[in-house]
């Protein structure tokens, strides 16, 4: 039941949630935004010539990660 009173209570600072406009996983900081790009590096998330890098939030103070281009490897590649 939500309304336990015993229900534990979450930390939003520690985890990821989607608390920007443009509905991003939002991260607090640069590190945990770091973490979050290594696992999905590692989980295979990440597009054929790209990286998965953290990048600042213009619209929001968090922090978010996404498949950037390092290897252009042309239409038929992709």
């Amino acid at each position: 039941m939500a309304s336990y009173p015993t229900r534990k209570q979450v930390n939003q600072r520690a985890s990821s949630f989607r608390r920007c406009p443009t509905q991003k996983v939002g991260y607090a900081t640069k590190d945990l935004a770091l973490n979050a790009a290594e696992r999905l590096m590692e989980t295979g998330k990440v597009r054929p010539g790209c990286h998965i890098t953290p990048y600042e939030c213009d619209q929001c103070p968090e922090w978010h990660v996404a498949n950037r281009i390092i290897v252009f490897l042309g239409r038929n590649q992709q």
